[in-house]
């Protein structure tokens, strides 16, 4: 530069007010939530721009693809081609995709194989398989020796293409994984580098929480993923009853039926003795049911976890939850209710010391300001240290103070 230029610059910039000599660096972007959405929520949404634009809304920027036949987003019948354009396009959108779910119970499933390559080859990390069952007319230990050797194929077929396969369990008693400690012995035989368990906190519902922990401290290196969802259950007595039976005398034979005003049902049916006990399983949005964020948190820091953590949506929204591809409520309080999930979400597992790669708005901040200071502590948590307590002085004599 011209050395007269020069001087002439640096002249005029300190004629500059004081103020603007130093301006600050541009904040960075905030970045996006670590969580991943299950796509089967936005099955409303066709393409590929659709969806990023849903999940720009959202903030979340990775995904877990359905795949399946329609209304999957991607058809199985063509996931050789539709899978890699799908990711692709999703990808230069902004959002990444790092799981699929799918249809495949075991390596014989029609199309296994084809879907391993076509997400290897799109560089997906894992996908989410299940469906496994009992025959409940029949010992259930026998069944769990014929099934390994299927989870063996298909942990085989894992390593092949380099991907990890997570089973998802779901509740019922006819449903292998539905008491978890069946399904981590059918898996643990094999490298958890290649199969594992997406373990989902609603299916699994532990009404003591402790028993999570457990769960986790057992499964280690095999809980490979998280479905965060929420349930509760709850009593649910028919409109008419008016409490629990107070006479003295027998009940006297009835209709058998059940104490939910369905069937005929029984009044006097209050559960217990052979009757249908009055409780049923509900899904909840996240926060409002039996789950502890908090607790969940710290025990996936506490294990070492790093696999995904996935947002599904399974408790009434329009439609979405059943992956509907018209919904019954106005589009933006869907996406609204489920930008409320994330936000839930992230303030109770922060509360929890969870600090895998999510943003942590300044709100967050200020309101949990260290590990373990959540909302909720209790008896697990660890006793924060209180601020020594002031004596209240006492009311002046004949005075009745403020504690009347």
């Amino acid at each position: 530069m011209d050395r007269r230029v020069f001087l002439g610059c640096s002249t005029a910039l300190v004629a500059l007010p004081a103020s603007l000599h130093a301006q600050p660096a541009p904040a960075a972007p905030a970045t996006k939530s670590g969580l991943v959405l299950s796509s089967r929520a936005l099955q409303w949404l066709r393409s590929p721009a659709q969806v990023a634009k849903a999940c720009t809304d959202i903030a979340l920027d990775r995904l877990d693809l359905t795949v399946g036949p329609p209304p999957a987003h991607v058809d199985i019948a063509r996931v050789r081609e539709d899978l890699p354009a799908f990711v692709n396009a999703l990808k230069a959108a902004g959002v990444s995709v790092t799981t699929i779910t799918t249809p495949i119970v075991d390596a014989q499933t029609p199309g296994a194989e084809a879907i391993l390559d076509a997400a290897s080859r799109a560089g997906i990390q894992y996908y989410v398989w299940g469906g496994l069952t009992y025959d409940q007319a029949a010992p259930y230990g026998p069944q769990m020796e014929a099934l390994k050797p299927r989870v063996q194929k298909l942990a085989a077929l894992n390593e092949k293409y380099k991907i990890k396969g997570l089973y998802q369990p779901r509740a019922g008693a006819g449903n292998v994984g539905a008491a978890f400690l069946d399904l981590l012995d059918l898996i643990k035989p094999y490298d958890p580098r290649y199969i594992g368990v997406q373990y989902d906190t609603a299916a699994l519902l532990q009404p003591m929480r402790e028993v999570f922990v457990i769960h986790m401290r057992l499964g280690g290196a095999y809980i490979g993923g998280i479905a965060l969802n929420d349930a509760a259950i709850d009593l649910e007595l028919p409109a008419y009853d008016q409490g629990y039976f107070t006479g003295t005398g027998p009940i006297p034979p009835t209709n058998a039926g059940d104490n939910t005003g369905t069937d005929k049902g029984d009044m006097l049916a209050i559960g217990g003795g052979g009757r249908t006990l009055p409780y049923r399983f509900h899904p909840k949005r996240v926060g409002t049911g039996m789950i502890d964020l908090t607790l969940i948190g710290r025990t996936l820091k506490e294990i070492g976890f790093n696999g995904p953590i996935e947002i599904q949506i399974n408790w009434p929204l329009g439609g979405a939850e059943t992956g509907a591809t018209t919904l019954t409520a106005p589009p933006e309080q869907v996406l609204g209710l489920i930008k409320r999930e994330r936000l839930t979400i992230e303030a109770g597992l922060f509360a929890g010391g969870w600090d895998f790669d999510i943003a942590r708005p300044a709100y967050l901040v200020a309101r949990y300001p260290r590990p373990g200071m959540g909302p909720d502590a209790s008896v697990l948590d660890p006793a924060p240290a209180r601020p020594a307590q002031t004596p209240t002085p006492a009311p002046a004599a004949g005075g009745r103070g403020l504690g009347f």
